[in-house]
């Protein structure tokens, strides 16, 4: 199974995160997530066998206590446009222990920086100019963090929680 590490976002981040595409899609065209695909990823596992490992890496975080989460301005790789999350050591300290663990655990993990951010469109092409985007501020409290398998279903991709576990 395709699995990663992800925390799922709040009602109104989905809003915001939403009304930022709407804008994107009338100025061009992309991948646009659906709504119930937006999701801030901590670790991509890839391909994986056994989920136990995970599942114990992913448990060791109950407990750790919830955290405020700020979504806030947008930016590019590239083709692709993604809402940026403001500065959050506890964050970071979670996601980067996280991946630790999930390191002693035998996973492989990608090597690059872990840059917090949540994919609005990928292979973007805009009409004309880009659109001048902005996200305002939109605050959420960040009580879980879930096991996602990445899975295709009639020819669509959808995420399926396999493990969760409150903060």
């Amino acid at each position: 199974m395709r699995l990663f590490a992800a925390i799922r976002l709040s009602p109104a981040a989905e809003d915001a995160l939403v009304y930022a595409q709407d804008i994107l899609r009338r100025a061009g065209r992309g991948s646009f997530p659906r709504r119930e695909m937006l999701h801030l990823t901590l670790a991509f596992l890839g391909e994986v066998e056994d989920i136990a490992p995970a599942e114990a890496a992913v448990a060791a975080l109950r407990g750790t206590g919830p955290f405020p989460l700020t979504l806030e301005g947008v930016g590019r790789f590239g083709d692709t446009w993604w809402a940026g999350i403001r500065e959050n050591p506890a964050l970071e300290a979670l996601a980067l222990g996280l991946q630790a663990d999930l390191r002693r655990r035998g996973f492989f993990l990608e090597t690059r920086p872990w840059r917090p951010h949540i994919t609005l469109v990928r292979r973007y092409r805009p009409k004309g100019e880009p659109p001048a985007l902005t996200l305002p501020p939109v605050t959420m409290e960040v009580r879980q963090v879930v096991l996602l398998e990445s899975l295709r279903r009639e020819g669509r991709a959808v995420y399926e929680t396999r493990y969760g576990v409150k903060l």
